[in-house]
């Protein structure tokens, strides 16, 4: 069954709640109720959780046409945006005399991560040998590395100045296309970095560790 359109759903409603609630049980997607009612996602999403509506997420794999490819969003993207796809929280860092350190040793497993501050996304990357391989290179911050290097001393700023730097990861599935492999990992980082342009991210993609 077709969907109402937006406009027809929200007419005579006063208020933002009422107007995301009706979006929502009409069953769009949190990210397009945002988006329609020019307003943060993470409103949409406290909206949603408060009212115990679970749907409005988008889950699997979505072939879009060509004319309806992203463009670049230039305000900050929450990090609500990411653990509602499926993102998880591994730690975060912490000062060390001489530099910094995790918290908490991080998961084996390969994949995209992202550093955010203020439940901000401020640098986003992939690893294939996993998180916590990748996590040591930036502590380690060694300068024959230079984008470890570089973002060493980013976080190291950061944390010396009383901020927390979180660290949020996610492990996206083997995908084949026709019967040829795909690179999901590689693939959402890209995406991400294209959709987010996180102000950590130097030249658009950086190099995988």
């Amino acid at each position: 069954m077709a969907k109402r359109l937006m406009q027809d759903i929200v007419a005579g409603l006063t208020t933002t709640s009422d107007k995301i609630r009706a979006l929502l049980r009409e069953g769009y997607l949190r990210a397009e109720v945002a988006a329609f009612l020019e307003i943060r996602y993470q409103h949409v999403r406290k909206v949603a959780i408060d009212a115990g509506i679970e749907g409005g997420l988008q889950r699997g794999i979505v072939v879009l046409p060509p004319q309806k490819l992203k463009s670049n969003i230039k305000e900050r993207i929450a990090i609500d945006f990411l653990v509602d796809a499926g993102f998880k929280k591994l730690g975060h860092w912490v000062a060390k005399e001489g530099g910094i350190s995790l918290f908490a040793p991080v998961s084996k497993d390969p994949g995209v991560y992202a550093f955010v501050i203020d439940d901000q996304i401020m640098y986003v990357g992939i690893t294939r040998k996993g998180f916590h391989r990748r996590m040591y290179n930036y502590q380690r911050g060694h300068h024959r590395q230079r984008t470890s290097h570089r973002i060493n001393g980013i976080i190291t700023e950061q944390i010396t100045a009383g901020v927390v730097v979180d660290i949020y990861g996610a492990t996206p599935p083997a995908l084949e296309w026709n019967g040829l492999p795909v690179n999901a990992a590689a693939g959402l980082e890209a995406g991400l970095i294209e959709l987010i342009q996180p102000p950590w991210n130097k030249m658009g993609i950086e190099p995988v560790g």
